[in-house]
């Protein structure tokens, strides 16, 4: 009888490695290395998250998206990914990321995280990451990432004999991923990334290359709502994702996302968030309905911690107003380059002309005597760089009005500042409406948000009989 419990256990042994080959092709595909959903909030909505500003989370997914950042964030995730394996494999996943703007030498945000994917003790998938993006154009945010990456393997009696692993059982190489991140109004976004763009080769006994990847995505803010669509290219590999999330009671959050793509790979994903204070949980469970079976999906839990008083609740409005500013900023200092260009173009034609332009007294009169049409450049400029800088100035004193953090009360003040308004909630209305009866226009409800970010649920949920400061 000891002959053939034998075989039964050798054969055993063999199809459990089967399975695990089976699974590793898999995670090959959708592995740390070229997963783009690190955290939870970005898994639950199907990694669609090019366009999404997603503090230190976002980094996986976008490095540009970090321009956005406002506070200093730290991140830790624990994933327990395709759990229910019929060869009871074990596949966890760790990341822990932090991100903070950086206001001194070169203006941005940049950003750090390690991030790892192991298969029971027999296969993982570990990188470092550093992340740095700025402005670079009109408004237009670029990022880059520098990555080290390391594939290894556990030796047992299986791979001592293969000669896969002769050369040993590990192998590292440094990657590069870059992104693009713009926002061209407060409620849109648009995202580009390009990621493993040297195709570090992480291969033993040859080369595996990773490929490069292409992930696009277009962002809507909505008052309580964001939708996200991201289209994504790796290889001859193509996946679609649209993602939602969906803000209530100010401090809860829902989400659901769908992915699909080519050779049958399809999943639904959803989850949930909270905020209370500094600090942020999520949640998000994946399901894949098609491209790998007998798996009761992936769980991934998050904890964020914010720091500093930037850090103060923030929502996504402020957030977008902020990038707002900044294209502004860019905008005016382009046109002052513009006008810089072509006074020195003035100053180089007036040398070369007549005398009696030349012994002009005053640049100005120079300046009339110059081509028409580098003078209706010159004027053309000086009005948009006057409507820039109005504009900007604008933006700068709406951003003050931003009020302090509001400290508990054990009683509600019964009295407002003589130098604000107030009003009373009725019942069926919301800010907009309120910003259209008290504004005339119903565009203008951030203001009342940020003047009550304190009372005002985070979806901007109010309710009848609560008083309002109209700024």
């Amino acid at each position: 009888m000891k002959q053939p419990e034998a075989k039964i256990v050798i054969v055993a042994k063999r199809l459990t490695v089967i399975i695990s080959v089976v699974v590793f092709a898999y995670m090959k595909a959708n592995a740390s290395f070229n997963d783009s959903a690190c955290g939870a909030r970005a898994a639950a909505m199907g990694g669609a998250f090019t366009a999404v500003a997603g503090g230190s989370e976002a980094m996986c997914s976008n490095p540009a998206s970090l321009l956005e950042t406002t506070a200093p964030e730290l991140t830790a995730v624990y994933g327990k990914l395709y759990s229910g394996l019929t060869d009871d494999s074990k596949i966890g996943q760790g990341y822990f990321a932090f991100a903070a703007p950086v206001k001194g030498f070169l203006p941005g945000a940049a950003g750090f995280s390690w991030n790892d994917t192991r298969l029971s003790d027999a296969f993982a998938e570990t990188s470092y990451s550093v992340s740095y993006a700025t402005s670079v154009y009109k408004g237009i945010g670029a990022g880059l990432t520098l990555k080290y990456m390391r594939r290894s393997y556990v030796s047992d009696a299986y791979t001592a004999v293969d000669p896969v692993f002769a050369g040993g059982y590990s192998k590292a190489a440094l990657g590069a991923d870059l992104g693009f991140f713009y926002r061209p109004a407060p409620k849109y976004a648009l995202g580009l990334s390009l990621k493993n763009l040297n195709r570090p080769d992480l291969g033993l006994d040859s080369a595996d290359r990773l490929p490069v990847q292409v992930h696009a995505g277009a962002s809507y803010l909505m008052k309580t709502s964001l939708v996200d669509l991201d289209a994504s290219l790796a290889g001859s590999d193509f996946t679609a994702a649209a993602g939602a999330e969906y803000s209530f009671q100010r401090n809860f959050a829902l989400r659901m996302g769908l992915v699909a793509g080519n050779n049958s790979r399809r999943s639904v994903n959803m989850g949930f968030g909270g905020r209370f204070g500094l600090a942020e949980f999520d949640y998000s469970f994946s399901l894949p309905l098609g491209g790998i079976s007998g798996t009761m999906g992936s769980h991934r839990l998050a904890f964020s911690f914010r720091f500093g008083p930037e850090a103060e609740a923030l929502t996504a409005s402020e957030a977008a107003a902020a990038a707002e500013l900044r294209a502004v900023q860019d905008k005016a200092a382009l046109q002052e380059e513009k006008l810089r260009a072509l006074q020195e173009k003035l100053d180089a034609a007036a040398k070369a002309a007549p005398a009696a332009v030349q012994a002009a007294p005053v640049p100005a009169q120079a300046a009339q005597q110059a081509p028409p049409e580098i003078q209706s450049q010159i004027e053309a400029l000086k009005a948009e760089l006057e409507k820039s800088r109005a504009e900007m100035q604008g933006i700068k004193s709406r951003a003050a009005v931003k009020p302090a953090a509001v400290k508990p009360q054990p009683k509600p003040q019964p009295q407002q500042p003589a130098a604000r308004k107030s009003y009373m909630v009725k019942d069926g209305d919301t800010l907009e409406s309120i910003a259209s009866r008290v504004y005339g226009d119903p565009e203008r409800w951030p203001e009342i948000y940020r003047a009550n970010s304190g009372a005002v649920g985070r979806g901007g949920e109010v309710k009848p009989g609560q008083v309002l400061v109209i700024p």
